[in-house]
């Protein structure tokens, strides 16, 4: 779409889609978000294969700590270039973050995940975040983190920020969604919250489209990027329903 919108060239073309099969941070422009889908599907295998050859809950959150630990002992995969990117196929290396949170989220839906719909659960991971937000603010601490391109800078040690921050945030919106799903609109937000991932991969495009029809109102383009998404995949699921019905018949 991007080298029809832009007018480039077959080679263009060519060179870019090269880049799909090596994947990871080397994706950019429309393709950007992809890097996501290399790294979770690297991550759920990783941590499937963790939980059915290490039975201790202990050792495989020992393992997966671990993991964390070394991806905050160096910056970029030096030894490794692709596209002048330091990185591995399909982020590779980026795996070592995204199985912690993984797995603590596997852990999550196997306990008593119910905690997160309680009010006092819900008030006390919004008051840590505030704190948080409002200690940055103030620069009593500093914490800048970047997943697809292995950033993670902080004024403390970062194994501890690394494995707290993202998680507070996680849950505390989470929590908030529990608070939403009560709310008059909450059909509407259901419906949103079931299209992530087709939004997060069009909205990008779609942007850029409405800025290049001269849409100027924020409003307005962040609407087309959230409802256009979400009303191909409603109109896709009714597509298949239909032609379920009509085999059937």
């Amino acid at each position: 779409m991007y080298s029809i919108l832009y007018n480039k060239d077959w080679q263009y073309l060519i060179d870019y889609l090269s880049r799909l099969l090596v994947g990871g941070r080397t994706l950019n422009l429309y393709t950007s978000t992809f890097w996501f889908v290399n790294v979770y599907l690297l991550s759920i295998t990783a941590v499937t294969l963790l939980i059915s050859t290490v039975k201790s809950r202990w050792l495989q959150l020992g393992i997966v700590s671990g993991g964390l630990f070394v991806a905050t002992c160096y910056d970029k995969i030096d030894w490794s270039n692709l596209y002048q990117y330091q990185t591995l196929p399909w982020n590779a290396d980026i795996v070592l973050i995204a199985a912690f949170f993984t797995y603590v989220g596997y852990l999550f839906f196997q306990t008593n995940w119910k905690w997160i719909e309680k009010p006092v659960s819900i008030g006390v991971l919004i008051t840590a975040a505030v704190a948080l937000m409002g200690l940055y603010i103030n620069h009593n601490f500093d914490f800048r983190f970047s997943m697809k391109s292995h950033l993670i800078e902080s004024s403390e040690p970062k194994i501890l920020m690394l494995a707290t921050i993202p998680l507070i945030f996680s849950f505390g919106v989470m929590g908030i969604s529990y608070l939403t799903s009560r709310l008059p609109i909450s059909l509407f937000l259901s419906t949103i919250g079931k299209h992530t991932l087709i939004i997060m991969y069009l909205h990008g495009a779609l942007l850029d489209i409405a800025e290049q029809a001269g849409i100027e109102d924020v409003m307005v383009k962040v609407s087309i990027a959230i409802i256009v998404p979400m009303l191909l995949a409603l109109l896709a699921q009714s597509m298949q329903r239909n032609q379920g019905v009509y085999l059937s018949a």
